[in-house]
Order: C-alpha cells, then structure tokens, then sequence
C-alpha cells in the first residue's frame, strides 16, 4: 500500500481527451470494463494506493512529480543528438530545434497528460500536423529507433528503482498506445515487442 498522491495532480489541456480516448479504446476492445469512465479509480488523477490496481498514465504525475520526467527526456534527446550513426533520424530533430526546444516541448506534452497542469498549449490536430513534419521519421524504422533510445534512457533514469513497480509497465502502456496511434496515423507497423518486451 502506498500514500498518494505524493504530488497534487491538475488537469492539463490535453489531460482529459487523451484519458477519455484511451479508455473509450480500451474499453472498445474489451480489455477494461464498459462502465470504466464512471470508475474513479480509472479515470482519478491520483494513483491508486493498492498496489493491485493497474496504474494509468495521467496518474503518474501523482507518484512522480516533474523531475522524473524532465531528467528521462533530457536524456533521450542528449542520446539522439550524440548519435553519429543515425544521421537521418537525428538530423529531423536537429532541424526543428536545439535540445533545449525538444525537451521543453516533449516534458510539457507528458507532463499535460500525465496530470501535471496546463502546461502544453497545442491540441490534438496541431500535434498531427507537428508529426507530419518530420514524416521521414514516422515509420517502423524511425518508430523502432525511437523506441530504442527512449527504453535505454527509461534504464538510465532508473524508474525502476520505485516502490511502486506498476511505474515501469504504465509507461510501457502509455508508449505503446502513442505509438501504435501514431502507426495508424501514418500508416506504418510497429513491432509490439520493440516496447513490450524490454521493459
């Protein structure tokens, strides 16, 4: 059993659509029950403190607060930008911004999500059209690469450290449902075990 929340959860301006929309998904293909937006302990932004429960994304703000998440995609661009093998996925990035640009933006799109408050400012159709620019990359081959550095800086950040040993599989869960909207999106396929099995 734990005491959350640890920190004070907000809505942010994405929060609730994407919550809603994973859970109206979830529940469409039968994997959590049909009564699930009426279930606080689902649709709650604070953690459940029974550790039998499942953990969902907009709840980590609860457990992790900000820093976590910053460190984690700190590290994952530093990884990209460093990267002399990859020059076409790292060249993307490079051309839309510094590091400091990539991780601004990328904590405060998680952490609007995952609870923390309002703190990004663009809606759903901007974000597609964000990804559309950088189509090169928003393939199996740019998704598996992604996947890849961003599972490497997940063991460098050390979450798995935590009491709480629902952190690790959540964020497994929240990164497989982006990526496989993004698959749909753009018409590619992501090999589930390039999340799933290295977390």
């Amino acid at each position: 059993m734990y005491n959350y929340p640890i920190y004070h959860p907000k809505f942010g301006n994405l929060t609730k659509i994407i919550r809603d929309s994973y859970i109206q998904d979830y529940i469409n293909n039968n994997s959590i029950p049909s009564n699930s937006l009426e279930l606080n302990k689902i649709t709650s932004l604070i953690a459940s403190n029974n550790s039998s429960d499942k953990l969902y994304f907009w709840q980590l703000y609860s457990i992790l607060g900000e820093k976590p998440i910053r460190n984690l995609i700190t590290i994952f661009y530093t990884k990209i930008f460093v990267d002399t093998k990859n020059d076409w996925f790292r060249n993307v990035f490079k051309e839309l911004g510094d590091i400091e640009y990539h991780v601004e933006g990328q904590t405060n799109f998680w952490i609007d999500i995952m609870g923390g408050g309002q703190k990004y400012y663009k809606n759903e159709k901007v974000l597609y059209y964000k990804h559309k620019l950088v189509k090169d990359i928003m393939t199996q081959q740019g998704a598996n690469l992604w996947m890849k550095y961003m599972i490497n800086s997940l063991y460098e950040v050390n979450l798995c450290n935590y009491p709480d040993k629902r952190i690790i599989p959540c964020i497994s869960d929240f990164l497989y449902y982006f990526m496989n909207k993004y698959s749909k999106e753009f018409d590619f396929n992501i090999f589930e075990i390039s999340i799933r099995s290295k977390l």
